[in-house]
């Protein structure tokens, strides 16, 4: 563990990715805090579940409408100028919430156009920022770097709701978005400190042939390699099952079956980060003994099976916020054997020039998917209550993962 943490504050040696590192590990927990506190915010001035589903939907649709549009961006304009106008415009918006709610002005719809137009800026910093990290680097370097802006998000998602959960009581809700909005300014900071010669631009047929380039990759994945179309879809269904419950699924528990408090919301969120962490060091030391498909679909197994107790909270007397806590703490433990696995194997038995491909649209799975999950959620919600939700669903997802590792072709992948 020990020379694995050496390795990455070797990496900060080079000033260009400790400006990158620093901006990212502070916008990405400011990050964490909106996505508690817009949620919580919302539950507070509807008392809606349908409605908390439709904000949470608002905060991610962008990234399946304009993810490929965005990637394409990446590839003809200066990174750096993207990634300095998404946190610029994320720093503005942002800003917004407090102001407007100051005002008795914030209604949901207002919400959730200001959420909507924020997420749709992010949209541009992701792919700008990963395709500037081989300008910033040696080509060897680059896997090390990316392990260090993975582990970053989770470290930033545990300082962020952890932090939040200890200020929320002074502060109040709506003056955390004061500190997101700071987050963007601060990553806006760091960025403009990046220096650096601009790699060589690319043929500009590309944009003409993106389309092409796209239905190669779809071909690819459905006739060449059914692994990769068996892997992706099982993806799909497993976020089908578990994003929704455990984006809106959370909140609508803390809140309506033990009448919690945003700030036990935003520290039980926390333990996503810390489990996360932990289990991926397990995953970097141990993770390689066993076939990476065969991880997968246990891990899918796992993160299915470790939400059914929350059915329980509040029934035997065990103070519910810690027993929340330790369940949401053991079900993040599985999230890295998904994440990690998951971006290994596909490197592992996907060609170069076709992964970028591959790797769009297992986070087009991801992200569209959840989209219709959390929307579902919230209105399942009206009817049913958060518990029988968390215990249908937790079935489901480990369904999906038994599913998986039924095919011998899946669990022997690596």
């Amino acid at each position: 563990m020990s020379a694995f943490l050496v390795s990455k504050l070797t990496l900060l040696t080079n000033r260009n990715i400790s400006y990158l590192w620093l901006g990212q590990l502070v916008s990405q927990a400011g990050d964490s805090i909106t996505h508690m506190a817009v949620i919580w915010l919302m539950l507070d001035l509807t008392g809606s579940p349908s409605l908390t589903g439709f904000i949470a939907f608002a905060a991610t649709a962008p990234a399946l409408l304009f993810g490929l549009f965005s990637g394409v961006l990446a590839d003809h304009y200066r990174r750096r100028t993207l990634m300095l106008i998404s946190d610029l415009a994320r720093f503005f918006l942002i800003l917004l919430i407090p102001l407007f709610y100051s005002m008795d002005m914030l209604s949901p719809l207002l919400l959730a156009i200001i959420v909507f137009a924020a997420a749709s800026f992010g949209t541009l910093f992701n792919p700008a920022r990963d395709a500037i990290i081989p300008e910033l680097v040696h080509e060897s370097q680059l896997l090390k770097i990316n392990a260090l802006i993975q582990s970053t998000g989770y470290l930033a998602y545990f300082v962020g709701l952890f932090g939040a959960g200890m200020l929320l009581s002074a502060l109040g809700l709506t003056n955390l978005f004061f500190m997101d909005a700071g987050t963007f300014l601060i990553s806006f900071l760091m960025i403009m400190l990046i220096s650096y010669q601009r790699g060589e631009k690319r043929a500009a047929t590309y944009e003409s042939r993106h389309l092409v380039e796209l239905k190669k990759g779809l071909r690819y994945v459905i006739y060449e390699d059914r692994r990769l179309f068996w892997i992706i879809l099982i993806t799909a269904l497993n976020n089908l099952f578990i994003m929704g419950p455990a984006v809106v699924g959370t909140p609508l528990l803390i809140k309506e079956v033990w009448d919690g408090s945003g700030r036990d919301f935003a520290f039980i969120e926390s333990s996503y980060g810390i489990g996360m962490l932990i289990a991926t060091i397990f995953v970097y030391r141990y993770a390689s003994r066993y076939k990476k498909g065969t991880w997968l679909m246990l891990g899918i197994i796992y993160d299915g099976l470790t939400f059914i107790p929350l059915f329980w909270v509040g029934s035997f007397g065990i103070d519910p916020f810690w027993l929340t806590l330790s369940i949401i703490f053991i079900h993040s433990l599985g999230i890295p054997f998904i994440q990690v696995t998951r971006t290994t194997l596909v490197h592992s038995i996907v060609p170069g020039h076709m992964q970028g491909r591959v790797f769009s649209m297992i986070n087009l799975a991801v992200i569209g998917v959840m989209s219709i999950s959390v929307a579902l959620t919230g209105i399942l919600a009206e009817w049913v209550s958060p518990r029988t939700i968390f215990l249908f669903i937790g079935m489901g997802a480990a369904m999906s993962g038994l599913l998986g590792l039924s095919m011998k072709t899946i669990r022997d992948a690596d």
